[in-house]
């Protein structure tokens, strides 16, 4: 299995952390709007994930789907002492496509199986499909 490294410090701007992969850095940012927050950032890598392991499967299984696109809007919650958590997710996916129903559902299938930031996140977070 692979290990990711990201190394976070607090760079001195109130709200801000610096992170760094081996090769990128990225700002956290939860007040003054120079990066995406942690929410942001959660929503993203789901997607991200999503749409990569969506576009590996396409190429793999020589599909005509086109257009891959997600939009997905977190939820969060108020808990006990000023706490929030993400509650749910509601991702609408679309795209462009010519297969057949019965690939165009073996596709989805398959992407939501082969995601990982998707099945680790789901196991806490509520996620709302709606395709096209």
């Amino acid at each position: 299995m692979s290990e990711y490294f990201v190394n976070s410090e607090y760079s001195g701007e109130p709200w801000a952390i610096e992170n760094a992969t081996q090769s990128y850095t990225f700002l956290a940012d939860e007040g003054k709007g120079q990066g995406p927050n942690p929410v942001e950032y959660l929503t993203g890598a789901v997607n991200s994930c999503l749409s990569i392991s969506a576009a590996m499967l396409i190429a793999h299984r020589k599909l005509d789907i086109k257009n891959f696109k997600i939009h997905n809007t977190a939820h969060t919650r108020k808990l006990e002492h000023g706490m929030s958590d993400v509650a749910s997710m509601d991702l609408h996916i679309t795209f462009d496509s010519q297969a057949s129903q019965e690939q165009e559902d073996a596709f989805i299938k398959r992407l939501f199986e082969v995601s990982t930031v998707y099945q680790t996140v789901a196991k806490a977070v509520k996620m709302n499909i709606k395709i096209n």
